[in-house]
């Protein structure tokens, strides 16, 4: 089931849902890296990639959810899980991601997923109080949106 993104989505779709998060506090289940990324690629495509995950509340209770629907345990086997049923391409180069497209950014504390910010300059992860810019070069995979 491909992804198509909206004929607005990048003035219209993207740009409210870099707004309403732009100081949203960081939340499990409502507002970490992984529903971030997939209420952005919902707001752009109207498919929700994280339906499967859904209704987790806490650090442990995302853990679980990524291991009953993939049987692996890391936020890398949630994006893998979600690329495959999505059939999202995986690009060759992650630094060469547009766009909307999602990331999987590696920093000191670990792997977090991420949107390409509408400038194409940085991505954006959830931090504790706002949406935070991470370097392109921060990128390990990308996944092609649309």
């Amino acid at each position: 089931m491909p992804l198509k993104r909206t004929p607005h989505w990048d003035t219209r779709e993207l740009n409210q849902h870099l707004i309403d998060r732009a100081e949203a506090p960081h939340v499990y289940g409502q507002n970490d890296c992984c529903t971030y990324a997939a209420d952005g690629i919902k707001a752009m495509t109207g498919i929700d990639i994280a339906e499967d995950f859904r209704g987790y509340t806490s650090e442990i209770g995302a853990l679980k959810a990524i291991k009953k629907v993939t049987g692996g345990s890391t936020v890398e086997h949630a994006a893998e899980y979600c690329a495959k049923k999505y059939d999202l391409a995986e690009l060759e180069h992650p630094l060469k991601a547009q766009r909307g497209d999602l990331v999987l950014i590696e920093e000191a504390d670990g792997l977090k997923m991420g949107l390409i910010h509408l400038s194409g300059t940085c991505a954006n992860v959830p931090g504790e109080n706002e949406l935070r810019r991470v370097p392109l070069t921060a990128i390990k995979r990308a996944w092609r949106i649309g």
